[in-house]
């Protein structure tokens, strides 16, 4: 799946710039930290194919900045 390495300051930037949504960014913020999909679906209560089309509608954000 995608992987978000970003550092620090290009993270801050993308969060100003994309717009994501509350749900995406909570997504966003654990998958940058390496935790898993099914670790997120625990945590938020989301199913996990949930999480993916999060997951793919931040990176397409991030892609539109790039």
């Amino acid at each position: 799946m995608f992987r978000f390495d970003f550092t620090k300051k290009e993270y801050d930037c993308l969060i100003e710039r994309c717009c994501f949504t509350d749900e995406e960014l909570k997504v966003l913020d654990m998958r940058r930290r390496g935790k898993s999909i099914c670790y997120m679906s625990i945590k938020l209560n989301l199913s996990e194919r949930t999480i993916k089309r999060r997951i793919k509608s931040a990176y397409k954000k991030i892609l539109k900045e790039m």
